[in-house]
């Protein structure tokens, strides 16, 4: 099936932005970028150094299975099954992962979290393995588009939902909360795992169409050499790929080290994540019309390039944080607000454009760019050069140290940021290149 002519299939689309919607509002209960660093400081005693281990072992677990899965399922007819073997145990995990904060985390708080940063590598791991599968299923019934629309619906009804979850968040970390640590995350925990059952059972019930199958399993040798011949001979590929490379950096160094730069250096209260997270979400609720509306009508360049400024001003903006005077501001709504707490709120909205911008372009332009005949070449070399990326937070945690340099690491952050829109600012528009 060529991917230019594929036939839209209704209900994945709507299974699809469902799924995608209740995941996000899953996702942040636990949001790996404003509620675990909060955990991660408060049941890691301030040491900065849980910070970059638990996001990586986030990160790293996402990746692994999605560089040496698609050499293997490339000579499976039926990509479903996986996903949903991925979906239970993903369940399985995320409720475990409720049991040890409540059980462990309570009685030896840096032994809860080292089995929590654990359970998150396999939980990520697990959802790494429904990734190639999720991904096949929506390039062989979602044609291209329409993928601007229906990733832009996952995000725009899972920030909505996500926003309501910050209300939630905000609540249950104040200190007007019946909970204390750590049944406090302990009951977001519960919540996420109970929004995840829905959300990935959904899915389950996917159409899934024929699809193109080797007839024999290329060994993982044999597959990189292939990635890195495609690397070198597609230049938008390669592009891509650099430009990914250099997002990474820039996003590892800064974003997980947002939450407790504002905690050490602010006197910012725990019970702000919660604003944290209603601004991100919202934000990148929000801004996926936009990105929606540029993908599908214009292209994916466009998209990445945008969100690649957001991306490289976020760390600029984060540096210069400790020049903003401290004032007390009234809101609207007859309460009064901090500049400081306000001006980590703006910064929070540009984490969500930048992220929002970059998931669906990336995604939808890697799509695009990879024939259908090596798709899973492509997606595999793609994740395997990513792999290593995961551990940038833990080198992040190491450059602030306990000495706190957070400057520094924003600086280099950005300067990453300027790498990557280079390459973006090289990348051709796949869908002009068709056309000519």
């Amino acid at each position: 099936m060529n991917h230019q002519d594929t036939q839209l299939s209704v209900r994945n689309l709507i299974l699809g932005v469902s799924n995608g919607a209740i995941l996000w509002l899953a996702t942040a209960f636990l949001d790996p970028e404003t509620v675990l660093p909060a955990f991660a400081m408060e049941a890691g005693k301030g040491n900065i150094l849980w910070v970059g281990i638990v996001v990586a072992m986030i990160g790293s677990g996402s990746l692994w299975p999605q560089a040496f899965l698609p050499s293997i399922l490339a000579t499976k007819p039926r990509y479903l099954p996986y996903y949903r073997l991925s979906a239970l145990l993903r369940v399985i995990i995320r409720f475990v992962i409720w049991a040890t904060i409540i059980l462990i985390a309570g009685r030896s708080p840096a032994v809860g979290l080292a089995v929590v940063a654990i359970l998150l590598f396999i939980y990520t791991s697990s959802g790494g393995v429904g990734m190639i599968p999720f991904m096949s299923i929506i390039r062989d019934t979602i044609p291209a588009t329409w993928r601007g629309k229906f990733f832009g619906g996952r995000f725009f009804w899972g920030g909505l939902l996500g926003f309501g979850a910050g209300f939630i968040v905000k609540h249950v970390l104040s200190p007007d909360s019946r909970w204390d640590f750590p049944y406090n995350y302990g009951q977001l925990a519960l919540y996420s795992a109970l929004s995840l059952t829905v959300s990935l059972g959904l899915f389950c019930l996917a159409e899934e169409r024929p699809h193109r199958v080797s007839s024999h399993q290329l060994p993982l040798r044999l597959q990189l050499a292939r990635g890195v011949r495609f690397f070198r001979r597609d230049p938008n590929f390669r592009r891509l790929v650099r430009a990914r490379v250099f997002y990474a950096l820039a996003y590892g160094l800064c974003v997980p080290f947002i939450v407790p730069f504002a905690l050490q250096r602010f006197g910012v209260t725990k019970a702000a994540v919660g604003i944290f997270l209603m601004a991100r979400v919202l934000s990148f609720s929000g801004a996926n019309t936009l990105w929606s509306y540029i993908s599908d009508r214009i292209g994916n360049r466009l998209v990445l390039l945008i969100s690649g400024v957001a991306t490289t001003v976020l760390p600029l903006m984060m540096a210069l944080a400790p020049r903003i005077p401290q004032i007390q501001l009234t809101t609207p709504v007859g309460g009064s607000v901090n500049t400081i707490l306000a001006y980590f709120v703006v910064g929070f909205i540009l984490v969500g454009l930048c992220r929002s911008g970059q998931m669906l372009g990336q995604t939808n332009y890697l799509l695009e760019v990879a024939p259908s005949r090596v798709l899973t070449t492509y997606l595999g070399f793609y994740y395997i050069v990513l792999l290593p990326l995961a551990a940038v937070p833990v080198a992040g945690s190491l450059i602030i140290g306990q000495e706190g340099r957070y400057i520094l690491g924003f600086a280099l952050s950005m300067i990453m940021g300027l790498a990557m829109l280079i390459n973006v600012v090289k990348l051709g528009e796949i869908r002009e290149l068709l056309h000519d």
